[in-house]
C-alpha cells in the first residue's frame, strides 16, 4: 500500500518553473514518487496559483489549476479543504511556534498532515522540518 505524501507550494513551483535551480531534480523525484498518494490543500493550490500568476502569466497559472483538477478527478491527488476546525488548529500552532515565520498556509498544511498521519512532504521549505516532518528534497 502506498503512503500519503504532502506536496507543498515550494515543490509545485520547483516542478513547474523550469528556471528554478532544482527543477530537474524536482521533476525526477516527483515522477519517482507517483506510486504514493499525493496530498495538498486548497491553500497551497491558492499560493501556487498566485505565485505563477505574478511570476509567470495567467495562462501558466490557469493551466496549473486545470492540471490540479485533472489530477484530483483521476484520484492522483487528494485536495484537503480548509475548514473552521482545521483553521482553529492552525491558529493554535501559529501561537505555539510564534518564534518561527510560519505562514497561515504552512500552519494549515501542518495541521492537515498531523490529522491525516502524513509524516513526509515533497517540499523545498525547511519549516516542515521545524514542525517535525521529514522533507524530501529540502534545500
Amino acid at each position: 500500500m502506498s503512503k500519503r505524501l504532502f506536496v507543498d507550494t515550494s515543490a509545485w513551483i520547483m516542478l513547474l518553473n523550469q528556471s528554478e535551480q532544482h527543477h530537474r531534480e524536482a521533476v525526477k523525484t516527483y515522477n519517482e514518487l507517483q506510486n504514493n498518494r499525493m496530498v495538498t490543500t486548497n491553500l497551497i493550490i491558492g499560493e501556487t496559483y498566485t505565485w505563477l500568476r505574478k511570476k509567470g502569466s495567467f495562462q501558466i497559472a490557469i493551466k496549473y489549476l486545470q492540471s490540479i483538477k485533472r489530477k484530483a478527478d483521476l484520484k492522483q491527488l487528494e485536495v484537503i479543504y480548509s475548514d473552521l476546525s482545521l483553521e482553529q488548529q492552525a491558529v493554535r500552532l501559529l501561537e505555539k511556534y510564534q518564534d518561527h515565520q510560519f505562514s497561515y498556509a504552512d500552519a494549515v498544511s501542518f495541521c492537515a498532515m498531523q490529522n491525516l498521519g502524513i509524516k513526509e512532504a515533497l517540499a523545498y521549505d525547511p519549516r516542515f522540518m521545524v514542525a517535525g516532518f521529514k522533507v524530501i528534497n529540502e534545500l
